[in-house]
């Protein structure tokens, strides 16, 4: 594939592009590019499969494009922030778990994945596109569990978020899109002893859930991470269900049974602490 070249623009592919650019639309649809053309769907499909050979838009998957600005240099080579195009894939949607976790500081590990939470039935598993090197997550929720979110602002587009206490409370309900227990468990620490996170709100959260294993992993790690959650830790253990959980989704199950929080320990204590001493 040769280099771009302005000269390779005709009126229509340039129209398109400087239209849309100026309207903050870095990311299209087919239906933005064919309301500019004014013209069938054909006929802009046509022009934008003009535009991605020449290297001047980016196929991120059926109907969804992305600019490439000059700055992206002769070959076309350009990256954008992984948040901006979610908003396309997905409605309704947040960014959410190991990625959430993430962006509040919460964890050091920084996830290739960038997790979703959304609603929506249809949404893909997963989607990875390959130019960009960016891999989607998207965890379809209940109707009753999607709630929580912030509005944040990236590059000049709104961008939801799960907020700190919806963050931590779902990494709870599924450490597997987290990173694991561990992970959850720096999310717990650091929002509660950041200020970001209280124990009354852990409890009202973790109620709207409906999965009570949340209040067993969330009273194990507190007493285990000595947290300051004081009587709250007793309504936790309230409304524990008889059964037993494992501790972290993403081990097996095996360990020891913690009869007082009902959970099947499958990470050791060392563990779950040894980043404190790190």
């Amino acid at each position: 594939m040769g280099g771009r070249d302005i000269r390779t623009l005709g009126d229509a592919e340039a129209r398109v592009l400087l239209t849309l650019a100026s309207q903050g639309k870095q990311v299209f649809t087919v239906a933005d590019a064919q309301e500019v053309v004014q013209g069938p769907r054909h006929r802009a499909n046509k022009l934008l499969a003009h535009l991605s050979d020449k290297r001047w838009v980016l196929r991120l998957q059926r109907g969804l494009y992305l600019i490439l600005p000059f700055e992206a240099g002769v070959e076309g080579t350009y990256s954008v922030h992984p948040f901006r195009i979610v908003p396309y894939l997905a409605t309704p949607y947040a960014i959410a778990y190991w990625t959430a976790l993430g962006h509040y500081g919460y964890t050091e590990q920084m996830p290739g994945t960038i997790y979703v939470s959304t609603t929506a039935e249809r949404a893909s598993a997963k989607l990875t596109i390959e130019a960009l090197g960016l891999t989607y997550h998207f965890v379809i929720l209940a109707a009753h569990k999607f709630f929580g979110q912030r509005r944040i602002w990236i590059e000049g587009q709104e961008i939801m978020v799960t907020d700190p206490i919806k963050t931590v409370i779902d990494c709870l309900d599924h450490p597997e899109y987290c990173g694991g227990i561990i992970e959850a468990a720096k999310g717990l620490y650091d929002g509660l002893t950041g200020g970001d996170v209280t124990p009354p709100s852990l409890t009202e959260v973790a109620g709207r859930m409906q999965n009570r294993a949340i209040f067993k992993r969330l009273g194990y790690l507190a007493e285990l991470l000595n947290l300051p959650v004081d009587a709250e830790i007793e309504r936790w253990r309230d409304v524990l269900s008889t059964g037993y959980s494992r501790l972290d989704l993403l081990a097996g199950d095996y360990g020891p049974y913690d009869s007082r929080w009902r959970l099947r320990l499958n990470r050791t204590p060392a563990d779950l602490t040894d980043w404190l001493v790190h």
